[in-house]
């Protein structure tokens, strides 16, 4: 956002007195001058400098025209020779304000930020004019980051000039920047009141569109186009907040008039980012070529296909783009973003090539500064990262603080503080903080996997292997081109290995459920049956588990097991034995007691309202209507499910707008990062249902293991490394402290999702609230599912008519099992997810 609105908050406002001049200077030098003015607007700035030299040399003590010549200078970025012909300026007429506000602008470009506060502050008092002064002490405080200190310098302008709406303007930027909408409507408000002008509309609806208000984000852009229908940001922001709001047809509408009005490459390039967003990628590339075509020789719109090509997998394209830019403009900027490009692909030595290029054909600019930081740390060069990030604080750059970087604050303290210091334990703490303070709408996601690839490197060192394997895997399950994680995981299974070798230790026994409450004895209805679940863990793995002597027919990978067990009256004593696959034996021995007067299943249910901490629930609703593939069929109705369940859920439940996260039509990688975060950054009093609508499919291997996918909209047929599979959704949740998880999927794969359960498992176990669970709804087990679910249809049902309080997932399913499976093909499943951590325990929806 902040580059953006750049081009409409720091216009250059020089001080150039057309007609002014001392009636000491010869009428020769003020025809030179005003010849010069004449070819300056002409934008014939080599003439306009050659006459100012005239004027000059006719009278040297000519402070307008040294002015005049130092602008022509600063227009050409030759900003030392401008500072020098200001300067001169000042020197002959010290009273000269427009000269010495000048030099405050010169500073600003040069970045020595102090100095240019000193000048616009000398310049008020000179008597220049406050308004445009304050306006640029408050754009170099925000250059710097120093937000308070900017709204002071904006505060000023709002007191002089109560009845401008620059100030306003001005401060909205610097609220929104914070991220504080409320605070930045309410200035942009008071600045549409007092102007009416076409940007203050289009700035008031960008807050509209943050806070999905798509009809008053509409609106408002609507009334900027229509006092200034020459602007094509404003046509493409209205195209956005239609995007946003489903009316699709209105949004390509908007971009095509910009490229029938404007037919030019900035337009075609809006279109392009437009049929991107839309995956239409075939439009896109037509979009982006067309606009290369009509401007060959701009950089950015080269950089701009790359980054679409880099996207799409198309290396090969994406870097002939790339250096096709550095060979038209070979600048920092360029060099910057060929460097990204590289390092999102794994490219880690030729990004740090770049980025020291554009470092130094840019010596203070920030960019560079901050990004070579993370491929340095990704080649685990810390000591050469340490020196950058010192350079780059004491340079001043740019501030992380108070910003949506300042998750990666943490982030750097450990890969430059206290991994060189040898302190792995620092550095694991520091990089958990980063993780939990990043937010799913940080624009920079790629940072956050740059958090999960180092911590999996620091946790290998601390020797907690599984769990930098876990958090290895996340990373990838997110990007795939991570060629030190790809190493790391690699690296850590080698040793997990070694370790399983020379295990002599026998597994450790667990028993989840039932469990012992306070240290009372373990106590359940007598004469029934009940689900025992426990866990065997050994580094080697588990080869057997038995109960009394009976061995356990199946045991998940990570040790858990559940056995159905017939328990009578008083004591019952059952003994487990579990052996690794290093032949190292472990038993362990539970008495339950059965007891008449406990309650039958169907009468027990957690009340779990009434602890001492009412838990939160969270959503992830992913719905994938649109295929950009023509191969793959377009579905009619997941976006409408999607948008039916959100309501019922905020509406009816305790579920809170801002923790339900709706991803329509998104991307492998948008899906995978927002499972990820989610999934680590809840706690154990977080709740999380996930609901997925969109085709779906499940393979058998060789071996006969089912493999199922969700197929997102971005996924190309046939091609499984498109798909997210039920593998990659289980890594995604495996390290969740979250207490429930319940996934809810409309799609044909739950086999591959599933821990086998008894049908007549004890509801009283699997409807209580204090046992962790992760489960899955589904509507099919490996049978097509038609677009016009029942299954969807009877789950949006039973929970909008739900009378209960607390209403069981298990309850909810059983409620509309039979109705499916009596008016539909499909067979709908509902069971615990295998190797994530179901320790028998349910989701509990709690009614409003």
């Amino acid at each position: 956002m902040k580059r953006n609105t750049l081009r409409y908050i720091t216009p250059l406002f020089f001080f150039l007195l057309l007609s002014s001049f001392s009636i000491a200077q010869s009428r020769s030098a003020v025809k030179h001058l005003n010849n010069g003015v004449e070819f300056y607007n002409k934008k014939k700035y080599d003439d306009a400098i050659s006459s100012f030299t005239e004027a000059i040399k006719s009278s040297p003590d000519y402070s307008e025209a040294y002015n005049w010549r130092g602008f022509v200078y600063l227009q050409k970025k030759e900003y030392q020779i401008a500072l020098v012909d200001f300067s001169e300026a000042l020197r002959i007429k010290p009273s000269f304000a427009e000269a010495k506000f000048n030099i405050g602008t010169v500073n600003y470009w040069l970045q020595n930020y102090d100095e240019s506060i000193k000048d616009f502050s000398a310049a008020i008092q000179l008597g220049a004019d406050k308004k445009k002064c304050y306006w640029w002490i408050g754009n170099t405080y925000s250059a710097q980051d120093d937000y308070e200190q900017a709204i002071t310098s904006y505060n000023e302008i709002i007191r002089e000039y109560p009845n401008s709406s620059d100030g306003y303007r001005l401060r909205g930027h610097i609220h929104l920047y914070k991220n504080d909408l409320e605070k930045a409507l309410a200035d942009y408000t008071k600045a549409v009141d007092l102007s009416g002008f076409a940007i203050d509309y289009f700035y008031r609806g960008n807050v509209y569109l943050q806070q999905e208000q798509f009809l008053s984000a509409i609106d408002d852009y609507s009334k900027a186009i229509k006092l200034k229908p020459a602007e094509i940001d404003f046509y493409t922001a209205r195209g956005t907040a239609y995007r946003k709001n489903n009316q699709y047809q209105l949004a390509e509408k908007d971009y095509s008039m910009i490229v029938g009005g404007f037919n030019n490459a900035e337009a075609f390039n809006a279109r392009a980012l437009f049929y991107t967003e839309t995956q239409q990628f075939d439009l896109a590339e037509k979009d982006f070529t067309q606009a290369i075509a009509l401007s060959p020789k701009e950089a950015w719109l080269y950089t701009a296909r790359g980054n679409f090509y880099s996207n799409q997998d198309k290396f090969d394209l994406a870097e002939k783009d790339f250096n096709a830019a550095v060979q038209i403009s070979p600048t920092a900027f360029i060099y910057n973003q060929r460097a990204i490009f590289y390092k999102d692909n794994g490219k880690y030595d030729l990004a740090i090539n770049d980025f020291k290029t554009a470092m130094q054909k840019d010596p203070k600019g920030g960019n560079a500064h901050s990004n070579i930081l993370s491929s340095l740390i990704r080649t685990l060069q810390f000591n050469e990262a340490k020196d950058y990030y010192r350079k780059y604080q004491e340079l001043k750059l740019t501030s992380l603080k108070g910003t949506h970087q300042q998750f990666y604050i943490p982030y750097l303290e450990a890969a430059t503080v206290n991994i060189p210091a040898g302190d792995y334990v620092a550095a694991l703490n520091n990089l958990e903080e980063s993780a939990r303070s990043f937010t799913n709408n940080n624009p920079n996601k790629s940072r956050y996997v740059n958090v999960l690839a180092l911590k999996g490197y620091v946790l290998e060192k601390l020797g907690k292997l599984e769990e930098a394997r876990d958090v290895f895997t996340q990373a990838l399950s997110i990007n795939t081109k991570q060629p030190d994680v790809l190493e790391g995981l690699g690296s850590v299974n080698k040793r997990i290995l070694e370790v399983a070798r020379t295990d002599k230790k026998p597994p450790v026994i667990e028993l989840i459920s039932p469990s012992e409450s306070r240290g009372l004895q373990i106590t359940a209805a007598a004469n029934t049956k009940v689900q025992l679940i426990g866990k065997a863990i050994d580094p080697s793995g588990i080869a057997t588990v038995s109960i009394n002597g009976k061995a356990i027919a199946r045991i998940e990978e990570d040790g858990m097991f559940v056995s159905l067990v017939s328990l009578g009256n008083g004591a019952n004593t059952f003994k487990i034995t579990a052996t690794d696959k290093e032949g190292n034996i472990a038993s362990k021995t539970f008495t339950i007691t059965g007891n008449e007067s406990v309650k039958k299943e169907d009468d027990i249910i957690t009340p779990v309202a009434a602890t001492e901490t009412i838990p939160t629930y969270h959503a992830i609703i992913i719905a994938a209507k649109d295929y950009n593939d023509p191969s793959i069929p377009d579905l009619e109705n997941p976006l409408k499910d999607a948008q039916e369940l959100k309501s019922i859920l905020q509406t009816h439940y305790t579920f809170s707008p801002k923790n339900i996260e709706t991803l329509y039509n998104k991307t492998r990688e948008e899906i995978m990062q927002s499972l990820v975060l989610k999934s680590n950054t809840l706690t154990e009093n977080d709740n999380l249902l996930i609901f997925y609508a969109g085709h779906g499919i499940a393979e058998k291997d060789k071996f006969g293991d089912v493999d199922g996918y969700w197929i997102p909209s971005s996924a190309k047929k046939g091609l499984n490394a498109s798909y997210i599979s039920a593998d990659d959704i289980k890594k995604a949740l495996k390290r969740s402290n979250a207490k429930h998880i319940l996934v809810v999927a409309d799609a044909c794969f739950s086999g591959a999702f599933t821990r086998g359960m008894s049908s007549d498992a004890s509801a009283a176990i699997q409807k209580q609230y204090s046992v962790p669970s992760r489960k899955v709804m589904a509507s099919g087990n490996l049978e097509p599912v038609p677009d016009n679910s029942k299954f969807i249809y009877y789950l949006k049902k039973n929970l909008k008519e739900n009378k209960e309080k607390y209403l069981t997932a298990k309850k909810l399913f059983d409620g509309f099992y039979e109705a499916i499976l009596n008016n539909s093909d499909t067979s709908p499943q509902y069971a615990a997810i295998k190797n994530v951590g179901d320790e028998g325990g349910e989701f509990v929806f709690i009614k409003k």
